[in-house]
């Protein structure tokens, strides 16, 4: 059996970073291309279920949570805004075992789909949504 060699505290290794505010505020809006995606993905998912969507409410509600404390770092109050709403209309809707097409819900999704298409620079943000929104 091999000995287990234990790292003083001043042997740990430093973090120090070069980035700038601007190199991050870039990443960031790199970052949400790629969560627009997850949210359209999810709201083709949740236009797909045929029983209690209640796991995709839950990942919206994850997901929308996260986006929500991202935004208010980088400062967008008004992504912040509409992640913190898809977050309580999706838990909301877990919560009551609401149909997959809960207006609420669907609401808050195509709107923070137009806001990430829109801060991303995306044209097909908000049509997105619209094609696999449940019509019934």
């Amino acid at each position: 059996m091999g000995s287990i060699k234990y790292r003083r505290r001043n042997d740990a290794p430093s973090f120090t970073s070069t980035a700038t505010a601007d190199d991050l505020n870039r990443l960031f809006l790199i970052r949400l291309q790629s969560e627009r995606v997850h949210f359209v993905t999810l709201s083709a998912a949740l236009a797909r279920a045929e029983e209690c969507p209640g796991r995709i409410f839950d990942d919206l509600n994850f997901r929308a949570h996260r986006l929500q404390g991202a935004a208010a770092t980088f400062d967008f109050p008004d992504l912040a805004k509409a992640a913190s709403m898809l977050e309580m209309t999706s838990l909301v809707a877990a919560t009551a075992h609401a149909e997959h097409t809960d207006s609420s819900v669907w609401k808050a999704l195509v709107a923070l789909v137009e806001l990430l298409g829109d801060l991303d620079g995306s044209p097909l943000a908000a049509r997105e949504t619209d094609t696999v929104q449940p019509t019934g």
